[in-house]
C-alpha cells in the first residue's frame, strides 16, 4: 500500500497543533451538501466512509441517517476535539478505533487501509479531502479510496475552483479535473458548481473568483 510523505504527514499535525487559521477548513456546522445526500435518498441503510474526516460535524448527521458510518483520520489530536467537544464516551475495541454506537473513527492513514479494514462501502463522502493533497498525490489518493469501494458505490465529491492558483491547501480542483480523476472508472455528474464570491479565501488571498463544486459519481468497474 502507499505510504503518505512524512512532510505531507507532519503539515497536518502541524495544523491541528495550531489551530486557528490553520484549521480554518474546519465547518462547525453540517454541510449543506451532506444534507443534500439525505435528501436524495442516498444514505439510506448505507455505510458512509469518510476519508480524512478531522472533527467534522457531518460524522453525527450520517450517523442519525445512514447504517453506519466509518471516519478515518491521521490526527489524534482531531479525533480527540470530535469526541470531547460531541460528549462522546466512545469504546476502543484496538489501538486506533473508536466506536460510539453506528459511527467508528479510525485512527490511520487512509494510504495504509484495505478494504477489510472497512467494510462494504456504498458512499464516499468527500468534503475537500481530494483539495487537500497537492496535484502529485492525487492520483494516489484516488486509487487509495477506490481500492475501497466496489462497483456501485456512490463517491460524492466537494471541491473548491479558484483563480489565481494556491500553493497550498485547500488547492483548486475543478471539473476538467474530477474528469482526469475519476473518469475511468465512475460515472460523474456534476451536480453543483456555486460561486463564492463571500469565501473567507477570496478575501484572505485576494483571488479573482471561487466556485464550490459538488459531483455526484457512481463506479462502473
Amino acid at each position: 500500500m502507499f505510504t503518505i510523505p512524512r512532510v505531507e504527514t507532519q503539515f497536518w499535525i502541524d495544523s491541528w497543533q495550531e489551530g486557528g487559521s490553520k484549521t480554518s477548513f474546519h465547518l462547525p456546522s453540517v454541510h449543506p451538501h451532506a444534507r443534500l445526500l439525505a435528501d436524495r435518498g442516498l444514505l439510506d441503510d448505507a455505510t458512509v466512509l469518510v476519508p480524512l474526516c478531522g472533527k467534522t460535524a457531518d460524522l453525527l448527521f450520517f450517523a442519525a441517517h445512514a447504517r453506519s458510518v466509518v471516519g478515518v483520520e491521521l490526527v489524534a489530536q482531531a479525533i480527540d476535539e470530535f469526541i470531547a467537544e460531541n460528549g462522546l464516551s466512545p469504546r476502543q475495541p484496538r489501538p486506533g478505533v473508536f466506536t460510539a454506537g453506528n459511527l467508528t473513527i479510525l485512527n490511520r492513514d487512509l494510504f495504509d487501509l484495505a478494504p477489510e479494514d472497512i467494510g462494504p462501502v456504498d458512499l464516499v463522502y468527500d468534503r475537500a479531502s481530494l483539495i487537500a493533497f497537492p496535484e502529485d498525490m492525487r492520483h494516489r489518493y484516488v486509487e487509495a479510496v477506490t481500492a475501497l469501494t466496489a462497483p456501485g458505490a456512490w463517491y460524492f465529491i466537494n471541491t473548491l475552483e479558484y483563480r489565481p492558483a494556491l500553493p497550498s491547501p485547500p488547492f483548486s480542483v475543478g471539473p476538467a479535473d474530477v474528469e482526469a480523476y475519476f473518469g475511468e472508472r465512475f460515472e460523474i455528474d456534476h451536480l453543483l458548481a456555486e460561486p463564492r464570491p463571500e469565501h473567507r479565501m477570496v478575501e484572505k488571498f485576494g483571488l479573482d473568483d471561487l466556485v464550490e463544486h459538488g459531483f455526484l459519481l457512481r463506479r462502473f468497474q
